[in-house]
């Protein structure tokens, strides 16, 4: 197995896991979980989410993997090989084919927090998460989450400075002193406004990405980052690798791969393009949404619905820029604040069996403790796994956003207690 730690370590998890499970089996059907990743934490965290699936559905889990993956699989209750007799009732996995139509529900688990998932549930006939996911989080956030922006407002605000540690520019003089530095640096002209691209993979949103390439080859009035690698861990960004060198390179074109800081991309970076998610409009920096993100719905950047509107909005934005008009609105910005509290810590569910992301090498060894010494039935993480199916939400959520009380409880602060929206494991 890969990703795991030392041998001793190994060997106690796939024991602690065996005790764990060890009469966990149901008959009523099926669950598949999809563990092909070649990260531990990825993989425990599917197959914990898929275990707790099988207990609402009293179904057995078929696991399909890489061999390196199988005596894991195994360990956790799980059969491994080939495809089900019979028809899942749900389908856990951490890689999704967007635009391939399902008729079971799909939990799709996100790597980073403690965890964190999002569902499709295809009550009303087949669909896609590249069609649904978006629009689904968007009517979630607009009955659940925007409504309570002024009390959910102080959390947010904490947790977009633990997302933006890696950006210390405190004032305007200092930002507008690193752009120079930047530009000088890049060898781009500090008076144009700068657009950075980041995000794309290979083989997806083609159009748009094709459309944003040909503006940029075309536009004489700004400058052109087309990032390569993630430039920094915290910046938000998502940037991969993607095929850019098509562009060729001008004085107003450049390719980023990975040699420039937080703080200098976010203070040379006017406008962003982004094929992922981001969380730049957070920041004040307003994002025109080229590609898929699960909430690109919520209002917190501009979509581009296709080629023609796409340079339409990068017309616009690079016009206000150069006049100094903003592009992102002070709601734009307030929602990309209160998505990024959803995705961050309201989504992200504190669990006493799974560890943090960040415990990195170090995870094999506190998921065993943990197996060892939390209870199975009062874990947070089947609680939420319960209410996400019993309300059909499309995100995981930490407390109960349909229940009032419950709501309440978490949002509004008392005299003996902190805002549970605003604490944090991490």
């Amino acid at each position: 197995m890969r990703r795991v730690g030392d041998r001793e370590h190994v060997d106690r998890l796939l024991a602690a896991a065996r005790t764990w499970w060890a009469d966990s089996a149901g008959d009523d059907g099926c669950v598949v979980a999809e563990t092909y990743d070649e990260d531990l934490r990825v993989v425990v965290r599917t197959l914990l989410v898929a275990k707790a699936v099988c207990g609402l559905l009293s179904a057995r889990l078929v696991v399909l993997t890489d061999p390196g993956w199988t005596r894991l699989a195994e360990a956790f209750g799980g059969t491994v090989g080939g495809r089900p007799d019979v028809p899942p009732r749900a389908l856990v996995t951490s890689r999704v084919e967007r635009a391939v139509p399902t008729e079971v529900p799909v939990v799709h688990v996100h790597g980073t927090g403690t965890l964190r998932a999002y569902a499709l549930f295809p009550d009303q006939g087949t669909c896609t998460i590249q069609d649904e996911l978006p629009a689904r989080v968007g009517a979630f956030f607009e009955r659940h989450v925007w409504p309570h922006r002024e009390v959910i407002r102080p959390g947010a605000e904490r947790v977009a400075r633990r997302a933006g540690r890696a950006y210390q520019v405190r004032t305007e003089t200092e930002r507008r002193q690193l752009r120079h530095y930047a530009c000088s640096r890049l060898g781009i002209d500090a008076d144009r406004p700068t657009v950075a691209v980041f995000g794309h993979e290979p083989g997806r949103d083609a159009e748009l990405f094709a459309a944003t390439t040909e503006f940029a080859a075309s536009d004489q009035s700004a400058n052109w980052l087309f990032l390569d690698a993630p430039a920094d861990d915290a910046s938000g960004t998502g940037c991969r690798n993607g095929p850019w060198r098509e562009l060729g390179s001008t004085p107003r074109i450049r390719h980023v791969r990975g040699t420039i800081s937080a703080n200098l991309l976010w203070s040379t970076t006017d406008v962003g393009v982004a094929f992922g998610d981001s969380d730049l409009p957070a920041f004040g920096i307003p994002v025109i949404q080229a590609g898929w993100s699960e909430g690109g719905a919520c209002g917190a950047t501009h979509v581009a619905g296709s080629p023609s509107e796409h340079r339409l909005l990068l017309a616009e934005a690079i016009a206000r820029s150069a006049k100094g008009a903003g592009f992102l609105g002070p709601e734009q910005r307030e929602r990309a604040r209160l998505w990024l509290w959803l995705r961050r810590c309201g989504a992200d569910v504190p669990s006493q069996l799974l560890p943090h992301w960040e415990h990195g090498d170090d995870y094999a060894r506190a998921m065993t403790v943990n197996l060892r010494h939390a209870e199975r039935d009062g874990d947070a993480l089947y609680c939420a796994v319960g209410r996400m199916w019993r309300w059909r939400d499309p995100v995981l959520t930490r407390f109960d956003f349909h229940d009032p009380a419950a709501t309440a409880a978490a949002l509004i602060p008392s005299t003996t207690a902190t805002r549970v929206p605003s604490r944090s494991i991490r």
